[in-house]
């Protein structure tokens, strides 16, 4: 990419993000240009070493040919909204690539690990060209789950030294990847953090990790509640179907080590490549939309009730009526949406 080219990605990218002038525009062209990028989510650990995994997992695309992007998210302050958006120091590799953009964001008090316009971003580097996303969620929780929904494949991250498997077992993210890697291998405990993993992992998915064929699954599928069993199929694809269900591999990696991060390269390209021969990424893209049509018209919905609500009071005497006890929050609700007075 020259460099007026990334000046004007550059620029679209903040238009769309800051909902400035003409963003609908910007975003409207990007869709109709359609996208073939892959979006590759990656979770985990503050200290968990994403930001030099996802350089070096970049800098590996581009010698491959690959137009690469990389939205890294950073937490807020909830106090004066800033933010450090200090990933990018640690991705040396790949900074001065002419095939690799890097893109820091502020996830503006957004829950769940990303920015409110993160996918938004997606679709406006994917009508650019890039064929490779790297989506860095904020990394400061355990419930950092929406990536999943966002990206096609999502790298679950850890380190040694984090805890024991009822740790792992409760991360909230032990069902929602599709590749965990075990970083800083290098370090002790090492194996037995991906061991860990594994044992977690083999309470849901039988067999070996990575992609299993036939029925394979149908076993511990079986033993999984119905509803559980269902949204897992959705996922992970069906045992008893063409191409077979996705045992989501455990890898221990070094990001400073080539072989190891070819290693993650190739099982990402594995799983797109699962993901296109059992129509999972079809599935998947189509539960991506539903999601994000439901946030924008949730989001809508409630701008359009509050702004007709302060017709009658504004929304700070609503607060302050519920504070002062004259109405509990349920009836505010109900009188909100009736647009009714406060007597």
């Amino acid at each position: 990419m020259d460099s007026a080219s990334r000046r004007q990605l550059a620029r679209s990218l903040s238009i769309v993000e800051n909902r400035a002038a003409g963003w609908r525009d910007i975003l409207a062209r990007s869709f109709a240009a359609g996208s073939k990028a892959l979006i590759v989510g990656v979770t985990g650990p503050p200290g968990g070493g994403k930001s030099t995994l996802i350089d070096a997992l970049a800098a590996r695309w581009s010698q491959l040919g690959h137009e690469v992007a990389i939205i890294a998210v950073d937490p807020a302050s909830p106090f004066s909204g800033g933010a450090v958006l200090g990933d990018r120091v640690r991705m040396r590799r790949s900074e001065d690539l002419d095939s690799v953009f890097i893109r820091s964001m502020s996830a503006r008090g957004h829950v769940g690990g990303l920015n409110e316009a993160a996918l938004d971003l997606c679709t406006v580097l994917g009508g650019f060209g890039m064929t490779r996303i790297l989506l860095e969620t904020v990394g400061a929780g355990q419930n950092e789950v929406e990536v999943a929904f966002v990206a096609d494949c999502t790298l679950v991250l850890s380190v040694p030294g984090l805890g024991d498997s009822v740790q792992a077992a409760k991360a909230g993210l032990m069902e929602v990847g599709d590749i965990y890697v075990v970083n800083k291998g290098d370090l002790a405990g090492a194996g037995a953090a991906a061991r860990d993993i594994s044992n977690i992992l083999a309470l849901v998915f039988a067999g070996s990790p990575g992609r299993n064929i036939g029925a394979a699954d149908a076993s511990a599928l079986a033993a999984v509640p119905g509803p559980t069993r269902q949204r897992l199929s959705e996922r992970y694809g069906d045992p008893a179907k063409p191409g077979g269900a996705w045992h989501p591999p455990v890898l221990t990696t070094t990001a400073t080590d080539d072989s190891a991060v070819d290693a993650v390269v190739e099982a990402i390209e594995v799983c797109a490549k699962w993901m296109a021969e059992s129509g999972r990424r079809e599935v998947r893209n189509l539960n991506r939309v539903g999601i994000h049509l439901r946030n924008i018209l949730q989001q809508r919905l409630l701008e359009q009730t509050l702004a007709h609500a302060r017709t009658q009071l504004p929304f700070d005497g609503w607060v302050k009526a519920i504070a002062e006890h004259r109405i509990d929050p349920y009836s505010a609700a109900d009188r909100i949406l009736d647009v009714g007075n406060l007597d």
